[in-house]
């Protein structure tokens, strides 16, 4: 009957920290999988949009395909990589300090990565198209974007533009303060923790010392 309770175990689990960030990796490398998946669906509907645009639009419609790829590769590259970063981190009595401080970095620049190629290229979309951008940009995807209008002129194309680049940026900022805070509590946590021991260590040495 025990080996049917399982939530004893996990909570134990939990409280382990090696098994807490090889979880939390796993998790980021699952979702990295997703957004590859998710990101098919956009890419082949933007495919089928490019053979009805008239001659001059057709550029358009490449050009934000190239830059969305590109868009999904930095993301997803992003999370692999914070991903074995958080598998190595090392022991720690409070694990979730720098667990999180890697967390809140690494969706700052997942996200930075994504919406700033994804701003070009719908810069360029509305530039050659004169279309809108609800064209190749699904509501989920348009979420990333909450000061950009859907204005399908010259100058909304540079608005999305610069209004993506400068959303990108404050959230990558802002995500770095809160990591960079996180890790300063993480340090001085384990100072706490590790101080008295390393006291009591030296002492003893001492005391080994000297009888």
């Amino acid at each position: 009957m025990e080996k049917l309770l399982f939530v004893r175990a996990v909570l134990t689990h939990l409280a382990e920290a090696k098994f807490f960030c090889r979880a939390a990796a796993w998790v980021i490398r699952i979702s990295a999988a997703l957004m590859v998946l998710y990101s098919l669906v956009t890419f082949f509907s933007v495919g089928k949009l490019i053979f009805t645009l008239p001659t001059t639009g057709i550029l358009g419609g490449v050009l934000f395909e190239v830059f969305f790829v590109v868009a999904v590769y930095a993301a997803v590259h992003v999370l692999v990589l914070r991903a074995k970063e958080i598998e190595a981190l090392p022991a720690h009595p409070y694990y979730a300090l720098p667990l999180g401080a890697k967390l809140v970095q690494m969706l700052g620049e997942t996200y930075a990565a994504f919406v700033t190629f994804v701003a070009v290229g719908g810069g360029l979309f509305v530039w050659f198209t004169n279309q809108s951008l609800s064209k190749v940009l699904n509501p989920l995807i348009r979420a990333l974007f909450p000061g950009g209008r859907d204005d399908p002129s010259f100058m909304g194309g540079i608005a999305f533009v610069v209004t993506g680049i400068l959303t990108a940026l404050a959230v990558l900022i802002l995500a770095y303060v809160i990591g960079q805070l996180l890790q300063i509590a993480s340090n001085a946590t384990n100072k706490v923790v590790t101080g008295p021991r390393a006291m009591a260590e030296q002492g003893e040495g001492f005391r080994s010392r000297f009888g």
